[in-house]
């Protein structure tokens, strides 16, 4: 999971250097427009990952991350023993 959070930390940092870039203004407007589209894709991969990272939280915190138990008698049936 390092692998991902190094990623995303990277294309976050990118992120602010293209919105700090643009907020100066003094790009040519091709320069700008390219830096404008490839903010835009970081901006959505960020937010994907950022969304499958809400999903594994509220997954684990809903508790559907449980233990499996199987009885000792292996059929999961405990009133027919």
């Amino acid at each position: 999971m390092a692998k991902k959070e190094e990623g995303f930390e990277k294309r976050l940092a990118r992120l602010k250097e293209i919105v700090e870039a643009l907020e100066r203004g003094d790009l040519p407007l091709e320069q700008g427009v390219a830096l404008y589209k490839e903010g835009l894709t970081l901006a959505r991969a960020c937010g994907k990952q950022l969304e499958a990272a809400r999903n594994e939280v509220k997954v684990a915190g809903e508790g559907a991350l449980r233990d499996f138990n199987v009885p000792e008698d292996g059929n999961g049936d405990d009133d027919q023993a």
